[in-house]
């Protein structure tokens, strides 16, 4: 139901916007602030309630093939687990070089590699530990035109840094003016069997 509304609102946005023709995200120097809402399932993590996190990530046009990415995920849960209370809070920093494959102003396939950095606290039972970890984070994705004034992008990321992690996410965005971007994606954690959705804004310099 929440997916469906988040849909339907994107729509609304898309119908009213009048921008000049889309450009994808890739090679250019922008700022992305997200929400996020983690839904846990029954995986191991399934004793925690709907978790809630926030993302800020900065973008820099390298080279015309190249563009280096500096970001910051923070993501809070809670539940309840051997009838005691967990807290599970995780900070994770990372920088990535992203490389395209195409010359095309409206398809970008791209790889992007990098380091991660993660940061867990945790209060109570559960599977998880109080930890500091250093890895590496692998990922493919595509960005394309959809229509004079929408983008989508599908991507899929492997991270190592404490339990290994693979993501699956997919986002629309839409240019609300030349420089503001307003997004919408859903993804999923394999490993964990969670699904999370996120919201947010694009502001491109």
């Amino acid at each position: 139901m929440k997916t469906r509304i988040c849909f339907v609102l994107l729509a609304v946005v898309l119908a009213a916007a009048r921008v000049s023709p889309a450009r994808t995200l890739f090679g250019q120097n922008y700022t992305a602030l997200y929400y996020s809402y983690f839904d846990y399932g029954d995986g191991d993590k399934s004793y925690l309630d709907d978790g809630n996190g926030g993302s800020v990530l900065v973008n820099i046009n390298h080279e015309s093939d190249k563009d280096i990415q500096l970001g910051v995920d923070y993501v809070y849960s809670e539940g309840v687990r051997n009838l005691q209370d967990v807290e599970i809070s995780t900070l994770c920093f990372r920088a990535d070089m992203v490389h395209t494959f195409s010359e095309s102003e409206k398809v970008k396939p791209y790889f992007n590699i990098g380091l991660r950095v993660l940061d867990m606290d945790v209060t109570g039972p559960a599977t998880e530990k109080d930890d500091t970890d250093v890895g590496l984070g692998l990922g493919i994705g595509i960005e394309f035109e959809l229509t004079p004034n929408l983008m989508a992008k599908i991507s899929a990321n492997h991270d190592n840094v404490g339990d290994d992690a693979d993501y699956f996410t997919a986002m629309l965005g839409c240019w609300i003016t030349d420089d503001l971007m307003g997004t919408i994606g859903i993804g999923r954690e394999t490993d964990a069997d969670s699904t999370y959705i996120q919201a947010g804004a694009v502001f491109a310099f």
